[in-house]
């Protein structure tokens, strides 16, 4: 496995700032796309082992339990990366300062690398993001902002929790770029905590390198926010968006001025919401259950209400629900539906089409379900998923979700990717607007590895507006 990642802001950060001071020493990853070190990086695995101890041993927030300050003789990269997360923990807590003192003392007189300090340092300037405010743009009224133009009969390509910038990630693109899409749309999560250097490398500089974006290609290009997209406090997010389609990377009018957005066509509109910013907070990684601004639940109740024969489909980062993943705290009365998100769409549910989204690393393709036609958890573009982890293992109370069958004369079944050495294939979506007949093909593809196919295997297909 070439990535790890974490459902955990504390840790992602430390993920980000270890990294970016690695990159420093080294001197790489400055400017442009770039491919990021990896588990086969002995630092990196180090970050992620202290990160994997920490979530099972250590309290990412509030802990109760002492650090222990242990400075070996000779310490290894893992001693130096638990010790050193150790040590921001304790920072960021307020622990008392003697227990500060003494990891600090520990780390200083230890044979550790200095980048483990440096990270320590990096990472508390990061953790205070939290004590400002994400800079989210609210609504004004029903027509800020505006929705975009989408061009007639447009190829719309969604990929959704891609932004690791490994080489897969890379790969899946391609397999992406070989549609030639009009629009390219990510529905949300730049690994590991958004900051600006992985948005600007892990996204912008890929995205750009691939599609050869500029004069001779222009293509617009819209993000959404995920959680670990606020991880580092949003800002590097909406630096991104002011970048993303100035000319000549798109064509003219279709710069993204919000985190939510929309775009018309004459018998489509695409909704893309903010389902990030609240699910940002440090101490309360636990619960998951996010919801949308008022200011933005109107705006697209505005839109879906004034569609004027146009056919919605929304999209979002986190699931609406779930056969296989647990939504929110425990006394979430069903831990299966985001109930929050199910009370602010529920009552204009009958007028989507599809609502599509990520966040759980998976394909599930649900039959209809609590008033919605088609709900598709489609997070599976870069994020590697062992078979051991079984993310098909229907949760507590998931059973009552339907699923669609792979083929229909086989009602057990459902869509699955499929797996190529023990881990499951990356996906992604091509989205092909018919607006002569008003209806939408919906291909859903995985990236086998084998580089003879060019575009990957079409899992499945399905048409809308029929």
């Amino acid at each position: 496995m070439s990535l790890k990642t974490f459902r955990d802001p504390h840790i992602s950060r430390w993920q980000s700032v270890v990294e970016e001071v690695l990159n420093r020493k080294e001197g790489t990853g400055t400017g442009g796309a770039a491919t990021r070190p990896t588990l086969d990086h002995p630092v990196v695995a180090a970050a992620t082992a202290a990160g994997s101890a920490a979530l099972s041993g250590i309290s990412t927030a509030a802990s109760t339990t002492a650090p222990t300050a242990a400075a070996p003789a000779g310490c290894t990269d893992d001693e130096c990366a638990h010790l050193a997360l150790q040590l921001a923990t304790a920072k960021v807590e307020h622990r008392p300062e003697a227990e500060i003192q003494q990891l600090e003392d520990s780390l200083r007189f230890s044979t550790c690398d200095p980048l483990w300090a440096e990270a320590v340092t990096e990472y508390v300037r990061y953790f205070d993001v939290d004590k400002g405010k994400i800079p989210y743009r609210p609504s004004t009224g029903p027509d800020d902002p505006p929705p975009l133009t989408l061009a007639e009969n447009a190829t719309v390509a969604l990929i959704a929790d891609w932004g690791t910038g490994t080489a897969e990630a890379k790969a899946l693109l391609e397999r992406v770029a070989a549609h030639k899409p009009d629009v390219l749309i990510h529905l949300g999560d730049v690994y590991y905590s958004g900051t600006t250097t992985e948005n600007e490398q892990y996204l912008l500089g890929i995205v750009n390198e691939v599609f050869g974006r500029g004069a001779d290609r222009p293509m617009p290009v819209f993000n959404m926010t995920g959680n670990h997209d606020m991880y580092s406090g949003g800002g590097p997010f909406y630096d991104l968006l002011g970048k993303l389609n100035q000319p000549p990377l798109a064509p003219p009018g279709q710069l993204q001025t919000n985190s939510f957005f929309g775009l018309r066509s004459s018998r489509w509109q695409l909704l893309g919401m903010d389902t990030g910013l609240h699910d940002s907070d440090v101490f309360d990684v636990a619960t998951d259950m996010t919801y949308l601004e008022d200011t933005e639940l109107a705006w697209h109740k505005h839109q879906i209400a004034t569609a004027g024969g146009r056919r919605t489909i929304l999209l979002s980062h986190h699931q609406l629900f779930s056969a296989f993943n647990q939504i929110g705290p425990k006394d979430n009365p069903d831990r299966t539906m985001n109930t929050l998100l199910h009370s602010q769409f529920g009552g204009v549910l009958d007028q989507v089409e599809a609502w599509l989204w990520g966040h759980e690393h998976n394909l599930e393709i649900y039959a209809p379900y609590v008033g919605l036609r088609r709900g598709r958890c489609i997070g599976c573009a870069a994020v590697p998923v062992f078979v051991a982890q079984e993310p098909y293992k229907v949760c507590a109370g998931g059973d009552k979700i339907p699923l669609l069958p792979a083929n229909p004369a086989i009602p057990g079944v459902p869509v699955m990717l499929g797996t190529t050495g023990g881990v499951y294939n990356h996906g992604y979506v091509i989205l092909k607007l018919d607006d002569a007949g008003g209806t939408a093909t919906v291909s859903y593809y995985q990236d086998t590895g084998i580089q003879d196919t060019g575009i990957g295997d079409l899992l499945f297909q399905e048409v809308l507006g029929e």
